[in-house]
């Protein structure tokens, strides 16, 4: 759908579409993460994410594109994604007149907030440019007229929240948790590899797709606005001989912390469904917070990990806190499950062989 067509600094006609997966001819003309790409440019996560593609055209030929991925449902919380311009074409001041548009769409929706990221200074200053300021690590973020309280008010308790598992649609919902200043934990997400000045995006991405297949479990907490005030990420060990083990992270709004044995108890619900008996929570020795909520969802301290941690001259001690799950429960997959394990039919060639031994 042509939205706009304006004419570049150069004299060039720029004509501006934006495209809703599936993007069928456009799909190979546009950028993705490739751990999603067939999935939500082919349309199929259109119920989760509402991801309109901004893409400018010259004569038409693809000069420039960006996105910006949003829940289907709520449109509150944005990542802007893929922001690229041809090389040829860079310094017209294509992704400018993009970014406008998309700015302009994300708030008819009545968005709250964006956030990107970017390492590259030129585009830093165009972000800037266009309301967007420095949040977390190399993260920006642009908040809407009108919601400058936006820190204070966005995860603010909003009556009891309730826990379900994890959708697609919570993309930008967990990045709205885990970009927020609070809590002041070291250790944001250790499976994500998340620290208190990483930024979160991707990283859910990267969650969800290595729980499938009975790997692990990704829940969330979610209020009454439909905002995910908490998550716990759940993942076994992958090996034969510590599949029974599973390492967990968790990060709840200050406003719910009240809720994190519930929530960390329904991971533990889920661990228990996947024959996983031993859960295993990583936490910086500074962080007394958190492992006062561990404890109250029955977690024991178990080891200390020394100078595990460094953060420019200084060093923090790990801890590990344990949670033992009541019963046994039967190895879920087996040896020939794993990589240079012995599958089926060569054990049976194994056994006949010494039966004919014999």
């Amino acid at each position: 759908m042509i939205i706009d067509i304006t004419e570049l600094k150069t004299g060039e006609e720029l004509v501006i579409k934006m495209l809703i997966p599936p993007l069928f001819n456009y799909a190979n003309k546009v950028e993705c993460w490739n751990d999603i790409r067939e999935e939500l440019l082919g349309g199929q996560m259109a119920r989760w994410l509402f991801t309109p593609y901004f893409v400018g055209e010259i004569a038409g030929e693809v000069v420039g594109s960006m996105s910006y991925f949003t829940p289907a449902d709520t449109r509150d919380i944005g990542l802007v994604e893929f922001v690229h311009t041809a090389e040829r074409h860079r310094g017209k001041g294509i992704a400018s007149t993009l970014l406008t548009k998309l700015i302009e769409r994300f708030r008819v929706d009545r968005g709250l907030a964006l956030y990107l990221c970017t390492n590259n200074p030129i585009a830093g200053m165009l972000y800037e440019k266009h309301g967007f300021w420095y949040n977390v690590g190399d993260g920006m973020r642009n908040v809407t007229f009108g919601t400058e309280d936006f820190d204070k008010n966005y995860l603010a308790f909003y009556g009891t929240a309730r826990v379900r598992d994890a959708t697609w649609s919570d993309l930008p919902r967990a990045s709205a948790l885990y970009n927020h200043p609070e809590p002041q934990w070291f250790i944001k997400d250790y499976l994500a590899h998340s620290f208190r000045d990483t930024r979160f995006e991707r990283h859910f991405v990267k969650l969800m797709r290595r729980i499938e297949n009975k790997r692990g479990a990704l829940l969330v907490l979610e209020n009454h606005q439909q905002r995910v005030v908490g998550v716990a990420a759940l993942e076994r060990f992958d090996t034969f001989y510590e599949q029974h083990v599973a390492l967990l992270s968790f990060r709840v709004c200050p406003s719910y912390f009240e809720q994190v044995p519930e929530l960390l108890n329904a991971a533990a619900k889920k661990a228990k469904e996947l024959s996983i008996t031993t859960i295993q929570i990583y936490i910086a020795d500074c962080d007394d917070e958190q492992i006062q909520l561990v404890k109250k969802a029955g977690f024991s301290y178990e080891a200390r990990l020394r100078n595990r941690l460094r953060n420019e001259d200084r060093w923090m001690d790990l801890l590990v806190y344990t949670l033992l799950l009541p019963g046994t429960a039967r190895p879920l997959r087996s040896k020939g499950d794993y990589y240079g394990g012995r599958k089926q039919w060569q054990e049976e060639r194994v056994a006949s062989n010494v039966k004919r031994d014999a």
